[in-house]
């Protein structure tokens, strides 16, 4: 799976500092703690309380409907792409929302927290129109209920088939990075029956207000199967973000586009995506496993990590 960069002090590796010629060679006493091993945890807890305090804000600007420029990512692309499969993927557990037509239907903001001894996860969702977060949701079931039943009542008071008002969801687990993603709707061509025309109007124009700030990230899914030459979503992305520059490109569902090929020159052609992203674009291609069985949070793991030796261009 491609990898994606994220403010992870916990999964970084230790600098190596230069000895000083004047200390002695031997070599320290196992129980003994040294000044690297205390600026190590300094580190760490320092880092710990930096994401922690950005949470904070975060939490607030969303009650009280204020903006505040601090890096952000935001997660976008068509109607069943595979956002939600990739935070699924990062976190390291499935918990989202899946419909037939489409499942996110508000922003979803996917707080997430490295924290090594959470061996499962530990979840929590930020109150309405509050800073303070609920009750801990452990079961995968129970937190996909309680996002589609917070998305339900809302659109059923506001008479709208999508909202902008976001839902925060705080993820502690061992098993993922420390990281913010927003999550949002996918893009549509056509409302689905029952739902007002300007669906996908309303989707494409709230979806560039949550992108447009150029503290935000972008990162922009397109399934493999999409040709770069007929991408309808990476020209809404151009008028966002016109050279790239802030956006992170990644093709979903690789496997299945490995299959069509022959030759290894084949993969190498479309892998470059020359003359369709500029030279300095380049994408990054994954592949998610399909079983959507209910299985252990160790046993997805485990098919992330086949699925992605599986689609390995070195493979083909």
């Amino acid at each position: 799976m491609a990898t994606i960069p994220t403010t992870n002090a916990f999964l970084t590796t230790p600098t190596k500092t230069p000895s000083d010629k004047s200390h002695s060679r031997k070599h320290p006493h196992p129980n003994s703690t040294t000044g690297s091993d205390m600026s190590s945890f300094a580190s760490i807890s320092n880092s710990k309380s930096r994401f922690e305090a950005y949470n904070r804000l975060q939490a607030a600007t969303v009650a009280f409907g204020e903006k505040l420029p601090i890096p952000e990512i935001v997660a976008l692309g068509g109607q069943s792409d595979g956002k939600s499969s990739l935070l699924e993927a990062l976190l390291g557990f499935r918990f989202n929302v899946r419909e037939v037509e489409m499942g996110t239907r508000r922003p979803l903001i996917l707080q997430m927290i490295h924290d090594s001894t959470a061996l499962e996860p530990r979840c929590r969702f930020q109150e309405e129109d509050s800073e303070e977060y609920g009750s801990p949701v452990v079961l995968p079931s129970a937190i996909a209920d309680l996002i589609k039943s917070r998305t339900d009542a809302l659109l059923k008071k506001t008479k709208t088939a999508v909202s902008s008002k976001p839902i925060v969801m705080r993820a502690e687990y061992a098993h993922c990075p420390n990281l913010t993603i927003i999550d949002t709707p996918g893009f549509v061509l056509k409302a689905k029956k029952g739902e007002p025309e300007r669906t996908p109007e309303e989707i494409l124009s709230m979806v560039k207000t949550l992108a447009s700030p150029p503290h935000r990230i972008l990162l922009f899914l397109q399934q493999s199967s999409v040709e770069w030459c007929s991408s309808l979503w990476l020209d809404a992305i151009r008028e966002i973000d016109p050279t790239f520059k802030r956006t992170v490109i990644v093709v979903s569902k690789f496997d299945n586009r490995l299959k069509e090929f022959t030759d290894r020159w084949e993969v190498d052609r479309y892998l470059s995506a020359s003359g369709y992203l500029g030279d300095n674009t380049h994408p990054y291609f994954v592949a998610l496993p399909k079983d959507r069985n209910t299985i252990s949070n160790d046993e997805f793991r485990k098919q992330i990590s086949q699925v992605d030796s599986e689609s390995s261009p070195s493979s083909a």
